[in-house]
């Protein structure tokens, strides 16, 4: 399959790249980190632009978890008793993102692309329990970037050394990537907030009569 999925890639190029994201976004038995690794190993080789294949990359992503999202939205409840889908909500997984979900609302879309085992059954709980498409959207994409630029530019600078990594700890290096970039928001927003109530505490006495 790796060998398949490199002759597509270096075939293809970027239209590859984006049409087998997408796939691995609706359940196609492919590996997510093994299509954007080798987009970056065929643009080391073709001389094709870096750029370019991770903004394929990361469209690829977004459009894939879009179309899970979609199908958890169209299927609503019934997404828990379907054939196939249920398999993937097991009880312990749907208590889990339950309270994530309950607990951080849309910043669980964006938490969950990091857990191994929990990318798919969260995105389509999210559909299926009414998230917004707004705020899945923004979560997803901010948390798409990452694996997009990051595993892009692995896979051009260290080549087929970094594909055995795949399944190991390289996974973890883009959790703490993206514990790393939710602090830095965190720490914006809190700042944020903490800015627009200092503007109506001085503010307030103004309107008073």
């Amino acid at each position: 399959m790796e060998a398949q999925v490199a002759l597509w890639i270096a075939g293809f190029s970027y239209p590859a790249v984006f049409l087998l994201l997408v796939l691995c976004g609706v359940g196609a038995p492919l590996s997510e980190e093994l299509v954007i690794i080798t987009g970056g190993l065929v643009v080391a080789r073709s001389g094709a632009s870096l750029p370019v294949m991770a903004l394929a990359a990361y469209v690829g992503i977004v459009a894939g978890d879009s179309a899970l999202y979609r199908i958890g939205r169209s299927l609503g409840p019934r997404v828990f008793s379907h054939p196939k889908l249920s398999k993937m909500l097991t009880p312990s997984r749907i208590a889990l993102l339950q309270k994530m979900f309950a607990r951080r609302g849309a910043l669980a879309v964006f938490l969950a692309r990091f857990l191994p085992g929990l990318r798919a059954p969260a995105f389509l709980l999210a559909g299926a329990t009414g998230l917004p498409y707004r705020r899945f959207l923004l979560a997803d994409a901010a948390a798409a970037w990452i694996p997009a630029m990051g595993m892009t530019w692995l896979g051009f600078r260290f080549g087929p050394q970094v594909l055995a990594d795949v399944q190991g700890g390289l996974r973890w290096v883009l959790l703490a990537a993206g514990v790393v970039a939710l602090g830095v928001l965190g720490v914006r927003w809190v700042r944020r907030r903490a800015a627009v109530r200092a503007t109506r505490v001085v503010q307030a006495p103004e309107g008073e009569p």
